[in-house]
């Protein structure tokens, strides 16, 4: 029997350019040419498919195709989805008319059975998912998903950030700066009200001048304005990791020690915590949580035509990682 290995090595190629083709995936970076190649040579060896089973499309919407916030959830969905005998189809899309044009097409062509969407909603998309028959999850909670009647999960970031920022404070942190990305998104509100509630609960007068925002989701540039403003602090929870990991390279540039002078914790599970050095903290959303969303669309598809279901994801775990530690007495210093 031809596999899809069989065909990659005749070919040279990878086995995961030939599923690509194969599985005719919209988003797919591979050449119109090579695909011709591998639809030929499939044909040629006489591959059969013998993989055939019901899909799920993952949509990342105006997002990066690599960011890496988003592929640690996209492996996660992909196992969960392969445990359910259900393949899954990684699509990226943009707002812009082409782009949106071509998931319309997929969404009233059912060749997939579901779809998981994550990203920058607008209306745009809201608009094409409330209007379609196609069964649909968004996972997030943006200021436009709310304005719908929407089939999403929500994390509460709120109840995230005040175990986050309590963790600090039971290190001995008290002045603990909050870097956010842009406050138009609900993800961000969340964060400063958990914020507060952790510096209330354990009664730490709040200093809003610890609370830097960037739209750009710049840590670097947070941390050295921080720096500029002579605002000093001993630890930060940093929103992500894209805006944790530019924190830590502003204070290393600086020749301030992570964690030994400054601690840094931050949400979300990613790629970029792992290559980081010294490798990030963060609390997360629970694998077991995140597998959850392939069950919570299943329910969905098995009842066609639902619109409004609303899913929580509220258990966290933590990465040690290697950005937090016991606040150092001796050295006061993020400045």
């Amino acid at each position: 029997m031809v596999t899809k290995k069989d065909i990659a090595e005749h070919l040279g190629i990878s086995r995961t350019a030939v599923s690509l083709a194969l599985n005719n995936t919209p988003s797919s970076t591979i050449s119109l040419e090579t695909k011709k190649k591998i639809l030929q040579a499939a044909k040629e060896l006489g591959y059969r498919d013998t993989e055939i089973s019901p899909k799920i499309g993952f949509v990342l919407y105006n997002r990066e195709a690599n960011d890496p916030r988003y592929l640690e959830y996209l492996q996660l969905i992909e196992a969960a989805a392969s445990k359910s005998d259900y393949g899954l189809m990684f699509i990226s899309v943009d707002s812009s008319g082409e782009s949106l044009n071509k998931l319309h097409k997929l969404l009233d062509r059912h060749e997939m059975e579901g779809f998981i969407i994550t990203g920058d909603a607008d209306d745009s998309l809201c608009e094409l998912l409330e209007s379609s028959s196609s069964p649909y999850l968004f996972l997030g909670l943006l200021p436009e998903v709310t304005k719908y009647n929407l089939n999403h999960i929500t994390i509460d970031d709120r109840k995230l950030t005040f175990d986050a920022v309590s963790h600090l404070i039971s290190l001995g942190h008290s002045e603990i700066a909050l870097f956010l990305g842009s406050l138009d998104y609900v993800i961000h509100q969340k964060a400063i009200q958990g914020y507060t509630d952790a510096l209330e609960h354990a009664n730490i007068p709040l200093d809003k001048s610890l609370i830097q925002v960037s739209d750009g989701e710049n840590g670097y540039e947070l941390c050295k304005r921080m720096q500029l403003l002579k605002l000093n602090f001993t630890a930060a929870f940093c929103a992500n990791t894209v805006i944790q990991f530019g924190a830590l390279q502003r204070l290393k540039d600086s020749g301030i020690s992570v964690p030994k002078d400054v601690s840094l914790i931050g949400s979300g599970l990613s790629e970029l915590g792992k290559l980081s050095i010294p490798p990030l903290t963060t609390l997360y959303v629970c694998e077991m949580e995140i597998e959850k969303t392939v069950s919570y669309l299943i329910e969905i598809i098995n009842n066609p035509g639902q619109h409004g279901e609303v899913y929580s994801f509220s258990e966290f775990a933590r990465i040690e990682g290697g950005t937090v530690a016991v606040r150092n007495l001796n050295n006061n210093t993020s400045n």
